[in-house]
């Protein structure tokens, strides 16, 4: 059935030692979100178990279990991080300047194509999208920070 709960406690003890996990949490709560925070966040949920288990730990997720190939994704996932690996600073900072010469720079360090980076650029994409109408919803936000046991970020505005 899923158990946020216990997704939250995980989380809280794997991440409780983690440098700038907490910076990270609140620049995303502020809506910037870079390649360098995706891949903070991807680290940590390598930390916190096998994605099965993780996934299985979110409510609903348990009727899509069946469609998920975890194995794709988990490899997806450490393609993604190989890519970054090579990318400098710069352009995990501010993905915009990011170009076709860059692309192809970047898909030749690490060792995958072009279009598994831009693959990548496309999700983060996706992902910032996603920060920003969640961080536009004042009641979830308010929820999310009651969860996180921070304080609302209403009053930092």
């Amino acid at each position: 059935m899923g158990d946020l709960s216990a997704l939250m406690e995980i989380a809280k003890e794997e991440l409780q030692n983690e440098d700038g996990m907490e910076e990270i949490s609140s620049r995303m709560m502020s809506g910037k979100f870079t390649l360098n925070d995706m891949y903070h966040q991807m680290l940590a949920i390598n930390k916190m178990g096998p994605l099965q288990k993780v996934m299985s730990l979110i409510p609903g997720m348990s009727k899509m279990e069946d469609k998920i190939n975890y194995e794709e994704t988990q490899a997806r996932l450490l393609k993604y991080r190989y890519i970054m690996d090579s990318m400098t600073m710069e352009e995990k900072d501010d993905p915009s300047v990011i170009k076709s010469s860059r692309v192809q720079r970047i898909a030749k360090g690490s060792g995958t194509s072009i279009q598994d980076v831009r693959e990548l650029l496309k999700q983060y994409n996706q992902s910032k999208k996603t920060v920003k109408t969640f961080m536009g919803n004042r009641k979830m936000r308010k929820q999310m920070m009651k969860q996180m046991g921070g304080t609302d970020l209403d009053s930092l505005e």
